[in-house]
């Protein structure tokens, strides 16, 4: 009897621990801050497919409040860029400028549509910026941030 006891509790751990990658792998996208050595506003994104499909297109909705830094008209951009987990870019990283001007302190939202997902590997990052371009075209001086590790 203890030995049915014992082998019923072993493949009930078993079947417990080989499900649990599979519920883990079905959790909606979360994001957070950035940590990028500067205070920048944590933004909210919603992913149209959660979690993104390899070589589809997808829409984001950003939304958020700066506190501190206007978004310009025809100069501050949203980008979406995909990374490993080594900070690599994956693909390329996609622009969009903003077409209103908005005071900070004022709620902002923005959709990106028909932004392509490169190949992504098993784990991978997904940012969200909000930024003004300066006059290295290689850097930007970030105002809003979204980060999520997938």
């Amino acid at each position: 009897m203890k030995n049915f006891i014992f082998t019923s509790i072993l493949f009930a751990l078993l079947l417990t621990v080989n499900a649990a990658p599979f519920q883990l792998n079905k959790r909606a996208i979360t994001f957070g801050p950035c940590h990028l050595g500067i205070p920048t506003d944590l933004i909210d994104v919603k992913i149209g497919t959660d979690p993104p499909k390899s070589g589809k297109d997808e829409s984001f909705d950003v939304s958020g409040n700066l506190t501190k830094d206007d978004i310009t008209k025809g100069k501050t951009i949203l980008q979406i860029q995909y990374g490993d987990e080594n900070g690599f870019l994956i693909g390329d990283s996609y622009l969009q400028n903003f077409i209103d001007t908005i005071k900070a302190g004022t709620p902002f939202k923005i959709s990106a549509s028909n932004v392509t997902t490169p190949k992504l590997p098993d784990s991978y990052l997904l940012g969200v910026v909000v930024a003004d371009p300066t006059d290295d075209p290689s850097t930007f001086n970030v105002f809003g941030c979204a980060l999520a590790s997938v």
